[in-house]
């Protein structure tokens, strides 16, 4: 299950990983918001990715090539 507690940290071409539990509902399920935020700008995103569960570090390098190259 996703938790505070084990999102993941991950970083790449100055981006940063930074999932959140976005919703709860009444049975404990809870479902997962992905962001990331530029180091450099602080600029907050938000990035597609699988409702419950956390994005792999993989899928996240992906995500954030793809959005680099449509950006240029």
């Amino acid at each position: 299950m996703i938790s505070w507690h084990n999102a993941p940290d991950y970083r790449h071409k100055g981006y940063a990983y930074v999932p959140d539990v976005a919703h709860e509902d009444e049975e404990g399920i809870r479902k997962a918001g992905h962001y990331v935020i530029h180091a450099a700008t602080g600029d907050k995103k938000t990035i597609s990715g699988p409702s419950y569960r956390w994005l792999t570090e993989e899928e996240f390098t992906t995500r954030i090539d793809n959005m680099i190259g449509e950006e240029t």
